[in-house]
């Protein structure tokens, strides 16, 4: 089993008695709450934890904070064409 894996259980069981309407900030607390102590040490667990976070999270209406998603949020929802002057 990877380091993913088992932060996912972990997830799961920490967030399994949360109702079906609870908010994103109590979603993130409990997962947050129950990241183990010894993972804080070395850096491959952190990173694992956090992918399963997000992995979690994500469908709650967490938007990641990694370069990947934020290019993706700029390309897809562009603002203003760049190539014309804006309107009066």
């Amino acid at each position: 089993m990877t380091w993913r894996q088992d932060a996912a259980i972990i997830i799961s069981q920490a967030t399994r008695d949360l109702p079906a309407d609870a908010t994103l900030a109590d979603r993130k607390r409990a997962v947050d709450a129950a990241f183990p102590g010894c993972w804080h040490g070395t850096s491959w667990p952190r990173k694992a934890w956090q992918a399963a976070r997000r992995d979690y999270l994500v469908p709650f209406g967490y938007v990641p904070r990694t370069k990947k998603a934020q290019e993706q949020q700029a390309a897809g929802m562009p603002l203003f064409d760049k190539s014309e002057p804006p309107q009066p």
